[in-house]
């Protein structure tokens, strides 16, 4: 049985593959209309259907689906630029790793190695000859679809990650620029943050609405957060203590972008033990 490909260096990778696991195969090239053909055969009597499936599964996964992915970036997408293609092709990476949930639970995980499995099986009952654009033309097109709405969701993702990279930006540019209102802000994070003076007084509302800069919320209302982020643009303090049960809250990641050097997160029940120092301290002097 052949294996029929129109790229050299696609029939060396499956040849090579087959041949480090000790398979015999056969690799020779032709010319069919002026053009360079690769033929990859294979002695069904001597391999079986199995290991020809899974020698395509390992060829598509790990060398293919890559390739395709620039291809429909290329071509349907029109993104050209190199440095573009790798920041969209590692979220795809990350959809294909499991790494990225919140966008597979939308668009539904690719059963990768079953569609491949489906569509080599098909090809390997007929005992012919098999042009690998073939296969990927007309067996595999469910797949590529697939590939094309990863893809597709990777370039929202990037373009909202990008448009997060501006707005995180634009906020450390504001924050340079102005004065610190306060020294030492405290935060304990308990439904949502409680803001405290640094000998653990609270701030009210008034005392906030008395120190927010309103252009935040006039300029961006839609990006700023008013409970937490703009009161912290508005008083700029030089240290920001943050008293948390876990890191992995979007919130709290966004303030370590934004403040950076500036913030220090700490267990929620240090807040008492903090507490208690501060309020001794300030009886001794």
């Amino acid at each position: 049985m052949d294996f029929i490909f129109k790229e050299l260096e696609d029939a060396i990778w499956l040849h090579e593959y087959f041949i480090k696991r000790d398979k015999t195969v056969w690799f020779h090239e032709t010319i069919f209309q002026n053009q360079k053909q690769y033929f990859l055969s294979i002695d069904i009597n001597l391999l079986s259907n199995t290991d020809i499936q899974e020698g395509f599964i390992q060829f598509i996964l790990l060398k293919k689906r890559l390739d395709w992915v620039r291809d429909i970036l290329n071509e349907y997408f029109y993104y050209k630029e190199e440095s573009e293609q790798n920041n969209i092709l590692d979220i795809v990476i990350e959809m294909f790793n499991g790494e990225r949930e919140e966008l597979t639970n939308i668009i539904g995980v690719i059963n990768d190695e079953e569609m491949i499995q489906e569509a080599v099986f098909s090809l390997l009952e007929q005992h012919e000859s098999v042009s690998f654009d073939s296969l990927l033309k007309f067996r595999l097109k469910a797949y590529f679809e697939r590939l094309i709405h990863y893809v597709e969701m990777a370039i929202d993702e990037y373009k909202m990650e990008q448009e997060y990279q501006v707005f995180v930006q634009m906020l450390r540019d504001y924050l340079a620029k102005r004065e610190p209102k306060m020294k030492i802000v405290r935060i304990y994070f308990e439904g949502y943050g409680k803001f405290f003076d640094e000998h653990f007084k609270e701030i009210t509302k008034k005392d906030m609405n008395e120190l927010m800069d309103r252009r935040l919320l006039t300029n961006h209302p839609v990006y700023i957060d008013s409970v937490t982020i703009a009161p912290l643009l508005s008083i700029a303090p030089t240290m920001i203590y943050v008293y948390i049960d876990s890191e992995e809250n979007g919130l709290i990641r966004t303030l370590r972008n934004i403040f950076e050097e500036r913030i220090i997160l700490l267990k929620k029940e240090q807040f008492a033990r903090d507490k208690q120092i501060v309020m001794k301290n300030t009886i001794n002097q």
